[in-house]
């Protein structure tokens, strides 16, 4: 279990003209407070013209709108306008059938059927879609991200051990029983592994987009059109040419 580690780099304003530190405090309280607060300039007696303060203010504020903004946008799915994203003329469009009767899978193999908008019309616009996941004795949900959406697991039956790592390279790992529920943020790397010889287990799985979209790390260093280049290949991950030239030639699910 790792311990999780934060810090945020805020590199100094600069005045063009003395090109000394300018306390950024100080910047703010000139926008914010009708440009009456003047930065003082380390290194100087002198202090800087509240005009020039007042405009590194605004650039400030103005990027704050855009940064916030940005990723109000980049971060969620289209709001709709109407009662429903798609055309429903009956009960049946907004239904889906697919997770129905599925069959065990063999020992080592998953099997997800997604529910997202490309499977099922009725989740688009609403900001959320289902998956099924049928896990196989002795298989595993290889590591892989989700980059649109976050996703929240559901162990319907069986048990499942499940892992994330954070960007600051932390394991976060649980044991899932039946019943369980466990979150995985979106865009970080996480697996799930079924380590029974004996049973199955099945998942229930719910995601904050209506297409989370999927990013698996073995297909997609391995199997992508055209293939990465091996040198590439073998220099990042310090594999020989020949096990590269083997994990090229393999087909590994996609799951999509």
């Amino acid at each position: 279990m790792g311990t999780l580690h934060s810090r945020v780099l805020t590199p100094p304003l600069r005045d063009q003209t003395s090109h000394s530190t300018v306390n950024r405090k100080s910047v703010f309280e000139v926008y914010f407070l009708g440009l009456n607060s003047k930065p003082y300039l380390h290194g100087h007696s002198e202090m800087a013209s509240s005009s020039m303060a007042g405009q590194a203010g605004i650039l400030l504020f103005g990027m704050l709108l855009l940064a916030f903004y940005g990723s109000l946008v980049l971060g969620s799915d289209p709001d709709i306008v109407t009662d429903f994203g798609i055309n429903v003329t009956s009960g049946a469009d907004l239904h889906f059938t697919g997770f129905r009767d599925l069959p065990e899978q063999p020992t080592g193999q998953v099997h997800i059927t997604f529910a997202f908008d490309t499977e099922f019309p009725g989740v688009i616009g609403m900001g959320i879609a289902p998956a099924l996941l049928k896990f196989g004795t002795d298989s595993v949900n290889s590591f892989h991200t989700h980059p649109r959406g976050a996703e929240i697991f559901v162990i319907l039956d069986g048990e499942l051990d499940a892992g994330i790592v954070d960007t600051a390279n932390n394991l976060y790992t649980a044991t899932l029983k039946k019943g369980d529920v466990f979150v995985f943020p979106m865009g970080l790397m996480h697996y799930q592994i079924n380590r029974s010889k004996t049973k199955t287990a099945t998942v229930l799985a719910a995601f904050a987009s209506q297409n989370a979209g999927r990013v698996s790390l073995p297909p997609n260093m391995f199997n992508t059109e055209p293939r990465i280049e091996t040198d590439i290949i073998m220099k990042s991950l310090f594999l020989d040419k020949k096990t590269v030239e083997r994990l090229k030639a393999s087909d590994f699910p996609t799951f999509a």
